[in-house]
């Protein structure tokens, strides 16, 4: 009884798998179509292009008395470089605030009061590599 049940999921198991070679050539050309891309991108010199980093520091805010929380929040602060695009580089400065987000989650759940400081630091334009 045994034998013909597993003789039936490994029939199963090579009728499924006989489909997926269309899928591995739709993939192949794929791939083919971006390396050519890719190396037209590099000959035209795009791939050369100036990079505008912004350089982002995130860091948590609280309206609180307590010493601990405004050094807790200081520490835990984090900075990221973002690689964006030229107009919103030449659409923010130095300082800019790009999100001043009320925590409505933990004011709800724990009274805590606080936001989320995102602004910019620093910002920066690379030269790409010939």
């Amino acid at each position: 009884m045994k034998n013909p049940i597993y003789l039936l999921l490994i029939s199963a198991l090579l009728v499924s798998s006989c489909g997926n070679n269309a899928e591995v050539k739709t993939l192949r050309q794929e791939n083919e179509a971006l390396i050519a891309e890719l190396k037209a991108l590099k000959a035209n010199g795009v791939a050369n292009a100036p990079k505008y980093i912004l350089k982002i520091r995130l860091k948590q805010s609280h309206f609180s008395l307590s010493i601990k929380k405004h050094i807790k929040d200081a520490v835990n602060a984090v900075e990221f470089e973002l690689p964006v695009d030229k107009e919103f580089f030449d659409s923010v400065s130095e300082g800019t605030e790009l999100v001043d987000k009320f925590r409505f989650g933990s004011f709800v759940l724990y009274g805590s009061f606080g936001d989320w400081e995102m602004t910019v630091k620093e910002k920066e334009v690379r030269e790409g590599k010939p």
